[in-house]
């Protein structure tokens, strides 16, 4: 009967899923030269699939000509992390999408001199982390996004074996900037803390953490599918469940913002994540 509930639901907010016809201009590709403008112009109009490919191969192709731009490629490192994240649902060609996204960062970082020498001299990336200014938190940032989804999907012991890194790198992009792409750290911690290869007992701190990104920015939908899908389901709660969704299929579209691709997409991650619940029995004790 729910999953019944949960198709005419679908069908009731069709306009402003993902699979919506999106009302967004078609540049003339072929005719676009191959410039940062030309990307950066692309990518403000990633709610377009054939947009979003476009600025990832135009930053691609930079980046072959230019290995020194931090903003560069830490644009090719998002692109790659947006790809992945929304435009393909196979599991290998994600993998693939995040790790390119990670490689991509670490390029980059690699042409920090005190990042490069830290890692030189002690060899733990987590120490050369440390070492790196608010100059390339965007690269920290999409990195670490790329590595936590790829690493998402690998067994308990390599989640472990990369806990420290992740953790250490986190709390970096947090003292740079606590508020840092609307609240990134507090979403993005909710779901590790989820997530921990330690058992979590308390619960808590996990809520609280995703409460804490919603404040910061409340109408990046993202805070909201994360908690529904990371937290609700460890703490068995249903009804904040379908709440915290229905708050991200219902969300007006305002194309205003300079996240609206992302909330586009989130509300068809929204609708999936409905009918997977139910497909699963998330909540069934």
């Amino acid at each position: 009967m729910r999953l019944i509930l949960l198709l005419s639901i679908s069908a009731i907010f069709w306009a402003c899923s993902s699979t919506a016809p999106v009302d967004i201009p078609q540049p003339e590709i072929a005719t676009l030269p191959i410039t940062m403008a030309t990307a950066d112009s692309l990518w403000k109009l990633r709610v377009n699939p054939d947009n979003a490919n476009q600025a990832l191969h135009y930053y691609r192709s930079l980046a072959e000509e230019d290995t020194t731009s931090f903003s560069l490629w830490s644009k090719l490192s998002r692109a790659y992390y947006f790809h992945g994240q929304f435009l393909t649902m196979e599991s290998r060609q994600k993998d693939s999408l995040f790790m390119k996204g990670y490689e991509a960062s670490q390029s980059i970082l690699n042409q920090n001199g005190e990042y490069r020498n830290l890692l030189f001299s002690t060899g733990d990336e987590s120490m050369a982390v440390r070492g790196l200014d608010a100059n390339s938190l965007d690269a920290l940032y999409w990195g670490m996004a790329n590595y936590g989804q790829w690493l998402g999907t690998k067994g308990a012991l390599v989640r472990l074996g990369q806990r420290d890194l992740i953790w250490t790198t986190l709390e970096h992009i947090h003292d740079i900037d606590s508020t840092y792409y609307f609240g990134a750290y507090y979403r993005y911690k909710g779901a590790l803390l989820a997530r921990d290869p330690n058992p979590v007992t308390d619960t808590t701190a996990i809520r609280e953490t995703f409460e804490k990104a919603i404040e910061i920015s409340p109408d990046y939908l993202g805070n909201y599918t994360l908690m529904a899908m990371y937290y609700c389901p460890l703490a068995k709660d249903k009804d904040l469940f379908y709440q915290l969704l229905t708050t991200v299929i219902t969300a007006p579209s305002n194309q205003s913002l300079p996240y609206y691709p992302e909330n586009h997409y989130e509300k068809g991650q929204a609708e999936r994540l409905m009918i997977k619940a139910e497909k699963e029995n998330w909540f069934t004790l």
